[in-house]
Parts: structure tokens; C-alpha cells; sequence
């Protein structure tokens, strides 16, 4: 009878551990995250791409996009649909990305560069201020230049979210950095479109796995094979929610040289603070 009871005594226990275990996994919480911007994070579907890569890696993330085709971050502050997604939902991060121009109006022969911009910083400040009443945490993607321009404007680009990351304490997403170094690591990846601006459907992957290797502060594992969503209308970047379309196709050894030079950039900037000290370029 002895026996008999403490045998039970061990199942009993056992089962409630067991229980107890289910009931705390099945109760996390996943990270809720939105998205504001223009079609540079739209193109392919980038926050599907994110969902994915996370749900690849035993994570959930939830994302809402805001984003409209040719957008500044201005412009979704002066429209108030932000504002009012802000207070839909108990965001975890709020993901900034502004236009490649920082939405200057400076051309050079015939191109549109970039140049510092105040309105910038000041329209990241509002931003900032806004999503840190809600009790959330801003990540501002430090976004490349187009693919026809000098050297130096991306050099402007990446001092700009810097400097306002140091202001404000900002989380940094290492986009453009990323983006270099991949380039340089494989001359065969396209990540830019022929337009020079638009990203490939691989250059939306890469941006997806910056984020979140910022957002987790881990490594993705390699992802292989296909990864389908919803079509984005490539206009207005209206989600199609009824079509499903095949959003990438990326094999094993690609997947695994961008996963480590994405976590690479984000382990840098970890160790440096969150930002590195750019010189302001001549």
C-alpha cells in the first residue's frame, strides 16, 4: 500500500510538472510589432518575411504595417493613423523607416541624393516621445542608399541614425551596414532592384533577419526553401489578404552567410553601445 502510494505520489507530481510546463509555454506572450514606413519595407511582404523567420526559430512575432508608397516618417506623423495604431495595441517595438533621402528634395545632375536633414531628427523625436508614452521601445532601421549614387551618401545615411540613436537611445536595426557587407561577402546576390531603390525579394529578406536578430539579440538559424505570404500591392502597399504568393525562394547556404553577418553587425553594435561614433563626413 506504501509502495503504492508513493508511486502515485511520483506520477501525480510528475504529471503536474508536466502540466505546469504546457500551460507556461502555451501562455507566452509573443511580440507585438509595428511597422511604419514606406515600400521599402512593403516590397515583398518584408513583415511576413519576419514573422517567418521568426516562427522558424521557436519565436512568434505579430506585426501591423503602416506604410504607403513614397511616405516620410512626416507624413505619417501629420496623418494621425499612427498615432491612433499606437494606442490599439501594447506594442512591443515600433519599427521607423524613413525614406532613402531622409524626403529631401536635393538632386545633383540629375539624381536624388542625400544631404543631413533636421527634420529628420526632429520628426524621429516626436516618433520617439510618442511610442515611449505607450511603454514601448523604438527601433529605427538605418537604411541604405539607392544603388546609383557616390559612396558618400550612404556614408551621410548611416552618421544620420547614428547620431539620432545616440540622442535618443534609440535600438538600431544595421540595414545598410548589413547590406555592404553582404554584397562584399557574395558579388552574385542582388538585393537591389533595377530601379536602384526597391529591394529584391532577397534584400527584403535581409532587412527581415536585421530586424530580428535586433529585436531577439540572436543568431536565425539557416532558413531553406520557400517562404509565402500575402501579396502587397507594389502602389500603395495594400495587403491582398485572400492571395498567397510565394514571397522567396532561398537555399540553405545563402541563408546561412546572411544569417551570420546580420548577427555579426548586431553583436558590434551591442558591444559599441548601440551606435558607433561616426565622424560626420565631409
Amino acid at each position: 500500500m506504501n509502495g503504492f502510494n508513493k508511486k502515485t505520489l511520483v506520477g501525480l507530481l510528475t504529471l503536474s510538472v508536466t502540466i505546469i510546463f504546457a500551460c507556461n509555454q502555451n501562455n507566452t506572450e509573443p511580440l507585438n510589432i509595428l511597422l511604419v514606413g514606406n515600400s521599402s519595407i512593403y516590397y515583398n511582404n518584408m513583415p511576413e518575411m519576419l514573422e517567418k523567420i521568426a516562427y522558424e526559430n521557436g519565436n512568434e512575432l505579430k506585426t501591423k504595417l503602416i506604410a504607403f508608397g513614397g511616405y516620410t516618417l512626416r507624413d505619417h506623423l501629420n496623418d494621425g493613423i499612427v498615432e491612433k495604431a499606437l494606442d490599439s495595441v501594447n506594442w512591443d517595438f515600433v519599427v521607423l523607416n524613413e525614406q532613402s533621402t531622409f524626403g529631401e528634395n536635393y538632386v545633383v545632375n540629375g539624381l536624388q541624393r542625400v544631404r543631413e536633414s533636421e527634420s529628420f531628427y526632429e520628426t524621429v523625436r516626436e516618433f520617439d516621445s510618442l511610442i515611449k508614452e505607450k511603454g514601448a521601445k523604438t527601433l529605427i532601421i538605418s537604411l541604405y542608399p539607392r544603388n546609383n549614387v557616390p559612396p558618400i551618401d550612404g556614408e551621410i545615411l548611416d552618421y544620420s541614425y547614428m547620431k539620432i540613436a545616440k540622442e535618443l537611445d534609440l535600438e538600431l536595426a544595421p540595414v545598410s551596414k548589413t547590406w555592404r557587407d553582404i554584397l562584399k561577402a557574395d558579388g552574385q546576390l542582388e538585393l537591389y532592384q533595377d530601379d536602384n531603390l526597391h529591394p529584391t525579394s532577397l534584400g527584403s529578406f535581409v532587412t527581415a533577419s536585421v530586424i530580428y536578430s535586433t529585436i531577439t539579440d540572436s543568431k536565425s538559424k539557416p532558413i531553406k526553401g520557400e517562404i509565402t505570404g500575402s501579396l502587397i500591392d507594389k502602389f500603395d502597399g495594400v495587403k491582398q489578404k485572400d492571395s498567397i504568393v510565394s514571397l522567396i525562394k532561398i537555399n540553405e547556404s545563402e541563408s546561412r552567410t546572411i544569417s551570420e553577418i546580420v548577427f555579426e553587425n548586431v553583436q558590434k553594435l551591442n558591444r559599441a553601445g548601440g551606435y558607433l561614433n561616426l565622424k560626420k563626413p565631409d
